[in-house]
């Protein structure tokens, strides 16, 4: 980045801090779950399972003398936001214009706040290993997709995706023998991963996993203290309504984007057997994706419009008025 290009830094923490802000104003600790839970690893299960952003919430308090968790999340929160942005910078510039690319990261102070809740210290960060896997994939720098897949499963189980994302978008350039072998490679972290984390850490309580699917389908049908209303627009939010510019000229976009969204279905199976309909959180990792859909709807929007002006105005409109 060139010139003044240093200043769109500045704004980026700028406004990761003014998200971070608002997120410790607006999300409440789950009582089986705190903060303090969550770093002296007594909160119960499945939240004790996603053991990176606790532990090192934990080194951080031991290493810069704070003792107060809050303080570090506060610090961690912000530098993590900052590099989402980054990320999410250089992966948009892989399909959309540069100038639409500097400023889609700026996005996630209009959606973000939308999706607060509940206190998680794993959701930002998740959310950081999967755009970096993303943009390790579409560069096709395997390698770092590994280390970052690894990283991101120590943190939550959504990265299981990335599995199937990967197949779907690196079957032509690998070949189908190479793919199926780092496919199930993954598979194998994955699992070891997993199982390693439920035999080492003795959560005080809970459930190995949370069921929810009851409990969605009587969301999604308002019988709850809620309205329907209420409950459906609070699903439709999801991803800042960016889902509604996603599919428009769908042949046109980008085929490792389409082919992205192959797994889409399997991660909204999930979410409704596993997660809570009522948290829009739960599709923050498609961000990426979705945004960078609504990013190349949008220059279609532009292109188009630019098209019709001299058709509509024509030559003459452009005359200075006779005096």
């Amino acid at each position: 980045m060139k010139g003044g290009g240093w200043a769109l830094h500045i704004v980026y923490l700028g406004a990761a801090w003014v998200i971070t802000k608002v997120y410790w104003r607006m999300t409440a600790q789950l009582d089986v779950a705190t903060i303090e839970m969550m770093v002296d690893g007594t909160a119960e299960a499945p939240f004790a399972y996603r053991i990176l952003m606790p532990w090192v919430l934990r080194t951080l308090c031991r290493v810069d003398g704070v003792g107060d968790p809050m303080l570090a999340d506060i610090g961690l929160r912000i530098l993590i936001l900052y590099g989402l942005m980054v990320l999410l910078r250089r992966w948009m510039r892989h399909f959309v214009t540069p100038i639409l690319a500097d400023f889609s990261p700026l996005l996630l102070g209009i959606i973000l706040p939308g999706t607060f809740y509940w206190y998680w210290p794993y959701d930002f960060a998740g959310f950081f290993f999967w755009t970096a896997c993303l943009l390790a994939l579409v560069e096709r720098r395997y390698w770092l997709y590994l280390l970052c897949f690894i990283v991101g499963s120590l943190n939550r189980e959504t990265t299981v995706l990335l599995i199937g994302i990967f197949a779907a978008t690196q079957w032509q350039e690998l070949g189908r023998r190479r793919t199926l072998l780092w496919a199930a490679g993954q598979g194998v972290i994955f699992v070891a991963i997993a199982l390693s984390i439920r035999l080492l850490v003795h959560a005080p309580g809970g459930e190995f996993a949370e069921m929810h699917l009851l409990e969605n389908l009587s969301f999604i049908a308002g019988r709850n203290a809620l309205s329907l209303f209420e409950n459906w627009m609070t699903m439709l939010s999801a991803l800042g309504f960016l889902w509604i510019l996603a599919p428009w000229r769908w042949h046109r976009k980008s085929v490792f984007l389409r082919r992205a969204c192959w797994l889409f279905p399997v991660a909204a199976g999930a979410n409704l057997v596993l997660g809570r309909l009522a948290e829009p959180r739960l599709w923050n990792d498609w961000l990426p994706i979705f945004m960078a859909l609504s990013g190349q709807t949008v220059a279609e929007f532009a292109a188009e419009e630019h098209a019709a002006q001299p058709a509509a105005f024509g030559p003459a409109s452009r005359e200075p008025a006779a005096q």
